[in-house]
């Protein structure tokens, strides 16, 4: 069967695969039979074990046309140019991004902010502390501070929501204290390389 790449994730060495049939089938990195690495977007050959599972993944040969699905050419320049990002460009792309509740946004993007805005108020205190102003004074700067970082940093926090295709009023339960728990271990997941209600995938 012929199909092609929506994604690979090193880190669980496994993919999927969207097939001329419709249908999404796994598979692991064992069954990558190439000499390169699997990228989104490759068309390929494979078969299909009773499990369900793709196996025996080729690059399909040339001169037998697969149509890719539109899915991944929306927006295949924006992900390519941020394949040389670097920690300014995903702070900078946050900041452009100010009250941008809609959308998606990778890993990357969500905590490269966050570790910006540690940065940043690091900085920012410890050339308060030499020029010597008083304690009030250093609380007043660093609470404009974090008022000009609060609507970016939800903004972004709720394009992470919707990009492991949740609500971005889960953002709400933070409120709960022991809501950090799921709300964290959701910032740190994978991106869905499914389109959901939000967009494209991030990645």
């Amino acid at each position: 069967m012929k199909g092609t790449l929506l994604d690979f994730s090193i880190q669980y060495n496994e993919g999927i695969i969207n097939g001329e049939d419709n249908k999404r089938y796994s598979f692991i990195g064992a069954e990558w039979k190439e000499q390169v690495a699997p990228v989104r977007g490759q068309q390929v050959d494979f078969l299909v074990n009773e499990l369900g599972q793709a196996v025996g993944v080729y690059l399909a040969t040339l001169g037998t046309p697969f149509q890719q699905p539109p899915v991944f050419q929306e927006g295949n320049a924006q992900l390519q140019e941020e394949q040389n990002y670097g920690f300014f460009d995903w702070a900078m792309k946050c900041l452009k991004n100010y009250t941008n509740f809609s959308g998606r946004a990778r890993r990357k993007e969500y905590w490269y902010f966050y570790l910006f805005q540690i940065l940043l108020g690091f900085i920012l205190g410890l050339i308060l502390a030499i020029i010597g102003l008083s304690e009030s004074q250093v609380n007043i700067f660093t609470g404009l501070l974090n008022l000009f970082f609060f609507l970016p940093a939800l903004a972004v926090g709720v394009r992470r929501l919707h990009d492991v295709d949740r609500s971005g009023w889960w953002m709400l339960i933070a409120f709960t204290i022991i809501g950090l728990i799921p709300l964290f271990i959701w910032m740190v997941s994978e991106t869905k390389p499914e389109r959901n209600q939000w967009g494209n995938p991030a990645k």
